[in-house]
């Protein structure tokens, strides 16, 4: 299929966070494609809210439908559309396009969903062994590890349209701005103050959550060498991992956000302006990362091979072992093992990557 104005599309976003984000190019891509000629009525994203609520001011004029509620809930909810992209990789995606009817449906054949795309091209998949760098050999059926963003871009560019910046990139909005300020009035810094963005929050339980005394010893650390003082961030129902790195003594000049916790555009806001982020490989790295940010990510159970694509300002920290990365959503090991892949970090590998990217850029 070759997409032209006319055509009626629904593009349908990953549910998690740092893989709708890093899919914004494909969308801009399109969104540039139907404006230009003047079709814009034409494109549909379906995505989970909180990613609504996060781009959509980016792209005016096309049609949202929320995954998370009605009519997106059931197969009615998705007719009319002439096409559907799919840039999830999950079976029941195309199972409801499929019972909706839609004529062309496109996306990777992954999760055995194949024979339910009309265009589904395999996944590149690697050969075996353990990469460079990494322990643990990769899973069957071994799919070769890349970011959802760059299976985005193939797609878009497949059925006719060029993505010419691959970069993800995330705007602040007027709300999101409006919190920032305020939050830094009620810490008492000074609206232009330098500072380092440490998202220390997790989903509770998740094994990608840096541990909080190493988390705590980086940030002191990173102080003691740069002055600069250092926010700490977490999202809804993280407070109890932000006190737990308040408590293992993060040292002086440091500033919790945790009333309130911070919302995703004041997040995209914050991390326009720090001078570094800190945090785990998590859905808010890849927000800050396109809100402008460099990026320090420390890697435990996860492969950064999925993430490695236009990192030019991110550095990323690992101990390699025979168990990580697993992607495992809990550490199934005992004693000194567990989760070691996250309390192994050597925090001057932390300070040492921050160092490098608030390093001054030498002139050309």
């Amino acid at each position: 299929m070759q997409l032209t104005p006319d055509t009626k599309l629904v593009v349908r976003l990953p549910k998690w966070l740092g893989d709708a984000v890093s899919c914004e190019p494909a969308l801009r891509a399109l969104d540039g494609f139907y404006r230009d000629a003047g079709r814009i009525e034409h494109l549909t994203v379906a995505a989970p809210m909180r990613t609504v609520m996060l781009i959509s001011h980016q792209f005016p004029g096309v049609q949202w439908l929320p995954t998370d509620r009605a009519p997106a809930d059931r197969p009615a909810g998705w007719r009319g559309y002439d096409a559907a992209l799919l840039l999830t990789n999950s079976f029941r995606s195309a199972w409801t396009v499929f019972r909706a009817r839609v004529p062309e449906r496109i996306g990777w054949a992954r999760d055995g969903r194949g024979f339910l795309l009309t265009q589904g091209p395999s996944a590149p998949r690697e050969k075996g062994g353990a990469a460079l760098g990494l322990g643990k050999k990769g899973g069957w059926p071994r799919h070769l590890p890349r970011g959802v963003g760059a299976g985005a871009i193939e797609l878009v560019q497949m059925i006719g349209v060029p993505v010419r910046d691959p970069r993800p990139r995330l705007l602040p909005t007027e709300e999101g701005l409006a919190a920032a300020k305020a939050r830094f009035e009620r810490l008492r810094l000074a609206p232009d103050a330098p500072f380092v963005l440490a998202n220390v929050g997790a989903r509770p339980g998740s094994p990608k959550a840096l541990t909080p005394a190493v988390f705590a010893a980086a940030i002191a650390e990173l102080h003691r060498r740069t002055g600069l003082a250092t926010l700490l961030a977490c999202g809804p129902g993280e407070r109890e991992l932000l006190h737990a790195v308040q408590d293992a003594d993060p040292g002086k000049d440091v500033y919790p956000c945790a009333d309130p916790t911070v919302d995703l555009p004041e997040l995209v806001a914050l991390a326009s302006r720090a001078r570094v982020v800190l945090g785990g490989d998590t859905g808010p790295r890849h927000v800050s990362a396109a809100a402008g940010a460099p990026v320090v990510v420390v890697c435990g159970p996860t492969d950064p091979r999925h993430t490695a694509a236009g990192v030019e300002d991110q550095r990323f920290v690992r101990v390699e072992l025979d168990c990580s990365p697993c992607h495992l959503d809990a550490c199934p090991l005992t004693g000194d093992a567990h989760h070691a892949c996250m309390t192994r970090i050597p925090l001057e590998r932390i300070v040492a990557a921050a160092e490098e990217l608030l390093a001054p850029t030498p002139s050309a």
